[in-house]
Order: structure tokens, then C-alpha cells, then sequence
């Protein structure tokens, strides 16, 4: 899951991922779409990006309800970060893996007793490929 432009870009001209708009209203829908996953598949940027809700809550002392519920959820999900260069995970529950495995993803589907998502286009790609995905969001 990851938020698109119309014309298809998850990125803006810098490479930054934080273009859109994180109103109240957007991050409420962002916890209810989170709500049921367990594990979270990340490229490095894409963690590099989420791993900011590690230590959230300490930072969001006035911020609303739905964003302190956020990083709670996020926080208590496994992360899977898949990337040849990072040396250690930056946040609790995350482990390191070098290559995609589609057949590892196979498995992790069929014990998990939650659901998983992917966050990044580029590993996205390679789970579409390898017939992982059940759902596909265009947020």
C-alpha cells in the first residue's frame, strides 16, 4: 500500500515519498486499512521512510488520537525489509532480508494468522510477478 498520484508517481521530483496530504481524515483511513496486518514486506526506502513511527509516539504528544493509533499498530506488525546494503534493522520486530523469495512470501501467506502488505512499488512488482498478490489497492 502506498499512496499514487493520478499519473501514477510515488514519488515527487526529489524522490521524497511525503508529497501527499496527511490531513486527520487521511490518516484515520490509513489506521482502519492497517488495522488488520501482521507483517509488513519493505524495500529500504520505503522502511527508511515508515521507520519514523518506531518512536512516534514520543514525538506526537499533541497530535491527534488517530496518529498515536497508528504508530501503535504499526509498531506491534512484523516488518520484512528486503535490501542488499542495509547492515541492521532501525526498529523493533523488523528483520533484514537480501533477496525477495517468493517462495518464503508463499509460505509466510499460508501460516499467517494476519494479513501482509507490501509497501513500495518495486517490491510490488516482483510479488505481482511472482502471482503473490490477493489485493491490489490504488489509494
Amino acid at each position: 500500500a502506498i499512496n499514487v498520484s493520478l499519473d501514477g508517481y510515488t514519488e515527487d521530483e526529489q524522490g521524497n515519498l511525503e508529497w501527499s496530504i496527511s490531513d486527520d481524515e487521511v490518516f484515520a483511513f490509513w489506521t482502519d486499512f492497517e488495522r488488520p496486518i501482521g507483517t509488513y514486506l519493505y524495500g529500504r526506502r520505503m522502511n527508511e521512510s515508515m521507520v519514523y513511527w518506531e518512536t512516534a509516539s514520543a514525538k506526537l504528544g499533541d497530535q491527534p488520537e488517530v496518529m498515536r493509533e497508528f504508530a501503535q499498530i504499526w509498531r506491534a506488525a512484523e516488518k520484512i525489509v528486503y535490501s542488499r546494503t542495509l547492515q541492521a534493522a532501525s526498529s523493533a520486530r523488523t528483520r533484514i532480508e537480501r533477496e525477495f523469495d517468493p517462495d518464503a512470501i508463499r509460505r509466510l501467506k499460508e501460516s499467517s494468522g494476519a494479513d501482509i502488505t507490501i509497501g513500495g512499488p518495486e517490491l510490488a512488482g516482483q510479488a505481482m510477478s511472482a502471482g503473490l498478490i490477493d489485493e491490489c489497492h490504488l489509494l
